[in-house]
């Protein structure tokens, strides 16, 4: 396993850049975010994945926040 942090876009290895950050509003009423990673050419994707849903969503650069390992592999 490696330490690299990658985009969490299906299939990309690359290496993120970027924190999604989002919450359904339906079950996380604790105030609960969950952080996709993504890389440069996937971070508009990911956040209009998530914004079509009604999730609200934000994007910021990785070293703006400490990120949690997210599980890997989202699309």
């Amino acid at each position: 396993m490696t330490d690299e942090l990658v985009c969490s876009r299906a299939g990309c290895r690359l290496p993120a850049v970027h924190a999604v950050i989002w919450s359904n509003p339906r079950i996380h009423r604790d105030g609960r975010e969950k952080t996709w990673l993504a890389c440069s050419e996937h971070h508009d994707f990911l956040h209009d994945y998530l914004a079509a849903r009604g999730f609200p969503v934000r994007v910021e650069l990785l070293g703006a926040r400490a990120v949690a390992r997210p599980a890997q592999g989202r699309s």
